[in-house]
């Protein structure tokens, strides 16, 4: 049975995390209007509705007059601070878009949003429907059923985590209706509700948990164990029943809610489609489109109407080019008295032993850059500018990064440590790669500078493609004009130092500064020199045990061949199902749509079955072997160092070990003989 869905939205406790989530880097447009908490509830709201298109959508917030809680108890809410100056016009942007988005706002004097919004699942649990109450607040968990859900905004910038019974359950330790009863003892800051004094969270749990309610456990105070507990637990017991009544939310609040005129609708897209061009949510609106199913009479957000775009923090001012040996000293000499700064580099390949290094870029502080055009004579550019000279280049910044006190920044740092390698310049004191350390916070999460750019910044750098064409062919880079390849690699370095101020607060944030600053971060030039110092293959070896698999593999071929009565493609899954399944009537396997599955785990099933399964593994493990690693391994060898130069990646798995790709050296299969 399909159930209808109804999504209700705390418009103020949403609006409030987004503006403080973004406080120490907020949004603004180029035109100077703050958008951080306009921005942070769409981004939500549209999360939602991309992963549950309700039947009924509506929007409650909290009224301007003081509610039924304050007359129970005088400093209700009284330490909560004045809403921030720039929020106030941001609340008036949300109401707009709710209505332009043709979604009803509920506001009932006296009363939080959190009782509209009680109130109103309450009802739509009564007509059956599956409700999805977003909001922020841990209070709400109390209205979770097996019909009501709490979207519950996540870490990263459009995550949601949905809380369902079996998640309030496993997240804190009780029922939803309980999570009224936790907070009269541990209390609620935010909302000034006491609790009971000098009970936090780990002792509430385990009273939770034993006694069920707090009329129990007053009911059962000689059973508390700890005699400290119980006293507090007696001088608080006007204050505990005070909090359980402050934190319940009222779902009986005397208002008309019709369903019919919150139905899911189409909204005004083009009224919004200029709010969202002044605001410059150009992404958001395009996925507003798309949640529409790309409605054909409505277009997305042009570059060209966005005339206004975002200036980010950045003006071409701050934004230098250097060409001269002078100007190159004297950026030198201010990067040498930083204690910090972010470095890029520009290059024409991505192999670290055929490039030539074409710029380099370095930022010591927010909406700055400097870009150096870099000659290393083994290529003509295009422009005919003149460059700095390769060995000036190394000359006058070798000094600069092999200073040990000085920390160094970068995206995606192993790379940039590689380039210079080549030029004969070491990295010292490598100390922070705004990558690695996106992967550590969320390794889910896309590392890319454009990906971190647009989550943290809300800006889309210049995209390399418009340097050198969508193929990405890096040699092209001799065609851009260096006042172009100025800007770009600038900007790199400029957003590169944004990412890395927020970062590193994210990491810290989140206690995960030992594993960066201990673990992944002083892994990064270790890895670079294992890449650098290659793996050797002894190709004489390879080629001669190639040969021998070959054999095996013609060996193994005619034995199937012959224990199945005919010739067939040995690799074709379809093919094998035939004549294991059909011919052969093994019929043990694992079912598909396609039939009984052929693959590794579906015929190490099979084995003792039929003497022919052994066979095909074997012919697999050989031909894999050949393939992969006997042919392919001596045409990777690099003809200058007679090596294999593997790339150990940090951020490709989400369970944290490293990788291993071009080749993949961590598969090889040396648990078997063959193998070994």
């Amino acid at each position: 049975m399909k159930y209808k869905t109804f999504v209700i939205v705390d418009a103020m406790a949403m609006a409030y995390r987004a503006y403080f989530s973004l406080i120490s880097n907020p949004l603004k447009t180029s035109k100077g209007e703050a958008t951080s908490a306009v921005y942070g509830f769409v981004n939500q709201l549209l999360k939602v509705l991309e992963d549950h298109k309700p039947d009924y959508i509506a929007v409650a917030s909290d009224s301007k007059e003081k509610t039924f809680r304050h007359e129970m108890y005088k400093a209700y809410k009284a330490t909560r601070q004045e809403m921030p100056e720039d929020m106030i016009p941001q609340i008036g942007r949300i109401k707009d878009i709710v209505k332009l988005m043709n979604i009803p706002l509920y506001i009932k004097p006296g009363y939080e949003a959190d009782d509209i919004i009680g109130t109103a699942v309450r009802l739509a649990e009564k007509k059956g429907m599956i409700s999805y109450a977003v909001t922020p607040d841990k209070d709400y968990m109390q209205l979770v059923t097996d019909k009501v859900i709490v979207a519950k905004p996540g870490r990263g910038s459009d995550d949601v985590v949905f809380y369902d019974v079996k998640k309030v359950k496993a997240d804190y330790g009780f029922e939803p209706k309980q999570m009224i009863d936790y907070l009269a003892l541990v209390g609620d800051s935010s909302d000034n509700i006491p609790g009971v004094r000098g009970v936090g969270e780990k002792t509430a749990l385990p009273l939770i948990q034993q006694f069920g309610s707090i009329e129990n456990l007053y009911k059962n105070l000689a059973k508390v164990d700890k005699p400290g507990t119980k006293q507090k637990l007696e001088e608080s017991k006007e204050n505990a029943f005070l909090s359980k009544e402050l934190a319940t939310i009222n779902c009986k609040v005397p208002m008309e809610f019709k369903f019919e005129k919150a139905v899911f609708g189409r909204p005004d897209f083009d009224k919004l489609r200029e709010v969202f061009i002044e605001l410059e949510f150009k992404n958001l609106y395009t996925r507003l489109l798309k949640i529409y199913d790309h409605d054909k009479e409505q277009k997305e957000i042009s570059k060209e109407e966005l005339s206004t775009a975002k200036v980010f923090n950045k003006s071409k001012s701050k934004y230098k080019l250097i060409t001269s040996k002078k100007d190159a000293a004297m950026l030198a000499e201010k990067l040498n008295k930083s204690s910090l700064f972010v470095f890029d580099t520009e290059t024409d390949s991505l192999n670290p032993f055929e490039l030539n290094i074409v710029g380099a870029s370095f930022s010591t502080k927010k909406g700055e850059g400097y870009f150096i055009g870099i000659d290393a004579g083994s290529k003509i550019f295009s422009d005919g500018n003149e460059r700095l000279p390769v060995d000036d280049f190394v000359k006058i910044f070798k000094p600069l990064f092999e200073n040990k006190k000085i920390k160094k920044v970068c995206q995606n740092g192993k790379y940039d440590i590689s380039v210079l390698r080549g030029l004969g310049i070491r990295v010292e004191n490598f100390y922070f790669d705004t990558m690695v350390a996106s992967y550590i916070i969320d390794p889910d999460e896309k590392h890319g500078i454009y990906n971190l750019s647009e989550k943290y910044l809300e800006y889309r750098p210049i995209p390399q493609s418009d340097l050198i064409g969508e193929k990405k062919d890096p040699s092209k880079i001799f065609d851009v004009e260096l006042e172009k390849l100025s800007d770009y690699g600038a900007e790199d370095a400029d957003v590169t130092y944004q990412l890395y101020e927020i970062l590193s607060k994210e990491i810290k944030k989140e206690k995960l500064e030992k594993v960066a600053y201990e673990v992944d971060f002083p892994l990064i030039p270790v890895l670079e020199s294992m890449e650098h110092e290659g793996v050797k293959i002894d190709k004489s070896v390879l080629d001669s045990y190639s040969k021998e698999l070959q054999k095996l593999i013609t060996g193994y071929t005619k034995k199937i061949h012959k224990v199945a009565g005919e010739e067939f493609n040995i690799s074709s899954p379809k093919q094998l199902q035939v004549i294991l399944f059909n011919k052969l009537g093994l019929s043990s396997g694992r079912k598909t749509k396609t039939g009984f599955s052929t693959d590794a785990r579906a015929l190490e099933y099979l084995k003792g079955e039929h003497e022919i399964i052994e066979m095909i593994l074997d012919y697999r493990q050989a031909t894999k072997l050949k393939s992969t690693y006997t042919d392919s391994l001596p045409e990777l060898i690099n003809s200058k160092t007679g090596r294999v130069h593997t790339d150990y990646n940090q951020t490709i798995a989400a369970t944290g070990r490293l990788s291993s790709i071009n080749p993949n050296l961590q598969n090889i299969p040396i648990r078997t003989e063959m193998g070994k």
